[in-house]
């Protein structure tokens, strides 16, 4: 019985997982940890509790919701309240839990599906992105995504737009 409310508690958190924003050609700036400047995923945590995201997906293709699963076993998959974890779409999986087997190029929508593989937790749309612009949610979590322009990775949404406002 434990194992129920376990895993029923697991899938309620995982559903406070959003995408956040995401970059789909990047050549001027953010780098990962090999160096290489590719696309990004942002997902945050929008509840106030720890979310372990392992076993989630990660897709471009409403065909195959499970392109990319992301790795058990790996401590940097629990996302505290209300932060952000980034993925790096840079079709090399073997680099890392957040270097997925796929990329961006030509991609018009990203999925995010619970640990069962079938349960949509968040999906957007986007049309094509014009070269270092970030498309994502204004305030971190809610609403819908549009073009950002500058990007921040890991902080929060909305500071981007004070800061445009105030230049």
């Amino acid at each position: 019985c434990s194992i129920l409310v376990s895993l029923s508690l697991s899938a309620q958190q995982q559903s406070a997982m959003r995408i956040n924003e995401y970059l789909v050609t990047n050549t001027n700036d953010f780098q990962d940890d090999f160096g290489q400047q590719n696309a990004w995923i942002e997902l945050f945590n929008t509840s106030y509790g720890t979310v372990d995201i392992a076993g989630c997906y990660l897709s471009t293709d409403p065909n195959n919701l499970t392109m990319y699963m992301i790795p058990k076993g790996d401590v940097l998959t629990k996302v505290q309240p209300r932060q952000h974890i980034l993925f790096w779409a840079d079709g090399i999986a073997n680099r890392g839990t957040f270097h997925l087997g796929f990329t961006l190029d030509g991609a018009r929508e990203l999925i995010f599906t619970a640990a069962d593989g079938r349960t949509v937790i968040d999906r957007v749309e986007f049309p094509a992105l014009e070269p270092n612009k970030s498309y994502g949610r204004k305030m971190d979590g809610e609403g819908s995504a549009s073009e950002l322009g500058a990007f921040y990775t890991s902080y929060r949404n909305s500071l981007k737009d004070a800061e445009a406002k105030a230049d």
